[in-house]
C-alpha cells in the first residue's frame, strides 16, 4: 500500500507543474503543501474508531511501537533510528514504557531468594576488650555473632505484594 502511494506525489507534482509546493513529503495535499497536524490526528482517531480500536492519542502509537520493538528484542540502535532519534539513550528514556512484567519477575525472584534463605548471611566479628568484660587488662577477645535472615526460618512469611495489581 505504501509502495503504491509513493508514486502519488510525483504524479501530482507533474500535474501541478510550477504551482506544486514541493516540501519533499510523502503525505501532503495534492498541491504539495503539508497538512495541518490536527488533520492527521482527526483522521487517525476516525480510522482507529472505525477499526474498533481503543481510543489512543496518535503520539502514543510511537510509545507502543518502541515498546513492541523492545519486547521483540529489536536492536536499540535500529529501533531508535526507525523512530527518528539520533540518540539511543533518548529513545530508551522517553519512549519505552516500564516493563511491568520484567519488574514483577525481578521482585519475585529476589523475594524468593530472601524468604527462602538462599541469600547467605555473613558473620560479623565484634571486638570485645577486657574492659568490657569487667577487667582492665587491655586484652582483646573476639566473639562471632551470625546474622540471620528472620524469614529464612520459615516462622515468618513476607507478604506478597507483587502480582496483586499493585
Amino acid at each position: 500500500m505504501l509502495t503504491a502511494h509513493a508514486g502519488t506525489p510525483e504524479a501530482e507534482r507533474r500535474e501541478f507543474g510550477p504551482d506544486y509546493d514541493d516540501h519533499g513529503l510523502l503525505f501532503c495535499w495534492e498541491n504539495g503543501k503539508p497538512p495541518h497536524p490536527d488533520t492527521i490526528t482527526r483522521r487517525f482517531k476516525r480510522l482507529a474508531a472505525s477499526a474498533g480500536l481503543p481510543e489512543i492519542d496518535l503520539h502514543d502509537v510511537r510509545h507502543s511501537y518502541a515498546t513492541a520493538g523492545r519486547d521483540a528484542k529489536i536492536d536499540w540502535k535500529a529501533l531508535s533510528q526507525r523512530i527518528g532519534h539520533a540518540d539511543v539513550a533518548f529513545t530508551m528514556k522517553q519512549y519505552v514504557q516500564a516493563d511491568l512484567e520484567a519488574d514483577r519477575q525481578v521482585a519475585n525472584t529476589l523475594a524468593a531468594l530472601i524468604i527462602g534463605g538462599a541469600l547467605t548471611s555473613t558473620e560479623v566479628t565484634e571486638e570485645v576488650t577486657a574492659d568490657d568484660k569487667a577487667g582492665d587488662t587491655g586484652a582483646v577477645a573476639r566473639t562471632r555473632a551470625p546474622l540471620a535472615n528472620p524469614l529464612a526460618s520459615g516462622k515468618r512469611k513476607a507478604p506478597s505484594v507483587i502480582g496483586r495489581g499493585l
